[in-house]
């Protein structure tokens, strides 16, 4: 049975498309990515952080309204 931990770990992990890969070209976090490729990227990993944290919020409001 899977815990309401493991279920929302997935779920963010899929809102942040979480990777274990090593960085390659296009990567933000590399020295070698032009900055406008940079930006943008980051900005899509801003956005879905906040989606993740929202959906962190809901379960935590839920929990709190079930005690």
């Amino acid at each position: 049975m899977e815990t309401l931990t493991d279920t929302l770990m997935e779920r963010v992990d899929d809102l942040v498309q979480a990777r274990n890969a090593p960085p390659e070209w296009g990567n933000p976090l590399l020295s070698t990515t032009p900055t406008s490729h940079a930006v943008r990227e980051l900005a899509v990993r801003t956005e879905a952080l906040e989606k993740a944290v929202r959906e962190i919020a809901l379960e935590v409001q839920k929990l709190s309204a079930q005690s």
